[in-house]
């Protein structure tokens, strides 16, 4: 439902005063369900669109500020839609090191979402079911990543692992995550990149099984992407990428499985 955006994920830092910003759009649908033992269950479809923005601001040459707000549209085929923000990120990434590109990322994540958020049956009115745009409770993102530029030769690969410390939504003690990524970049031609990469996502205690599937407790999964970026104008781009889930190695528990479509433009200040 929600990723740190690939630019967190990298080693590099921005430089003081330099800015860089997304504003996309993304959509996913599926009516396939991996349930918390790993089965697959067919459902009514759940849809979810989401319109985000990510920023990145140097504050000095080793210390970036991060920011990732999204506002989503979600619910099954079989009820209404529920649109509200979501909730946001917002942190530091630290340099360890400029000559090896080593960054590490504090982002605690505000739950500014509402916690509880009801969409009605279509058919049955009488019958609701809970699809807040937000897991509901407070959680920190930590990245350590490291990055590596082949220049001359126009390639980039990024290698990063996430800890996501969650606490409780209500009552539920919500299970702490494990998450770890690689990205490589291509630059066949000038102005665009190609971009591919893939990750695997791990619960690191007992999940909760009263806990609804939106909150994403005992989420687990494997998943790839492939993008472009196409640079317009030396601040402007844009950035198209496509998500999708494998059947291993991590199994899919707890969890719709279907491609997202993400695309979003980009603006740079150097």
């Amino acid at each position: 439902m929600s990723a740190i955006q690939t630019q967190a994920q990298s080693g590099w830092t921005k430089g003081k005063g330099e800015l860089f910003t997304k504003l996309s759009y993304s959509q996913f649908a599926s009516d396939d369900y991996y349930n918390l033992s790993g089965n697959k269950v067919n459902t009514s479809e759940f849809r979810q669109k989401a319109i985000g923005i990510y920023a990145e601001y140097g504050l000095s040459d080793r210390f970036t500020l991060l920011m990732d707000w999204p506002v989503r549209v979600q619910g099954f085929e079989t009820t209404e839609n529920i649109t509200d923000i979501g909730d946001l990120k917002i942190g530091v990434k630290y340099a360890l090191s400029k000559r090896i590109p080593i960054s590490i990322s504090i982002i605690p994540e505000l739950p500014l979402a509402k916690s509880n958020n009801f969409a009605t049956n279509k058919i049955n009115t009488f019958e609701e079911i809970n699809l807040p745009t937000g897991d509901g409770e407070f959680n920190v993102y930590s990245v350590l990543a490291i990055s590596h530029s082949f220049h001359p030769i126009p390639i980039y690969i990024n290698f990063y692992g996430i800890y996501n410390f969650r606490t409780s939504y209500e009552s539920a003690e919500l299970s702490d995550q494990l998450v770890e990524g690689i990205e490589v970049g291509w630059q066949p031609i000038d102005r665009i990149w190609l971009k591919t990469g893939a990750k695997l996502q791990q619960t690191l205690s007992n999940s909760n099984p009263t806990v609804s599937f939106v909150r994403g407790e005992g989420t687990e999964y494997t998943s790839i992407f492939g993008g472009v970026f196409f640079q317009i104008t030396e601040k402007w781009g844009v950035d198209a990428n496509v998500f999708g889930y494998l059947d291993g190695p991590q199994k899919q528990r707890n969890i719709y499985s279907g491609p997202t479509v993400n695309i979003g433009v980009v603006y740079e200040l150097k």
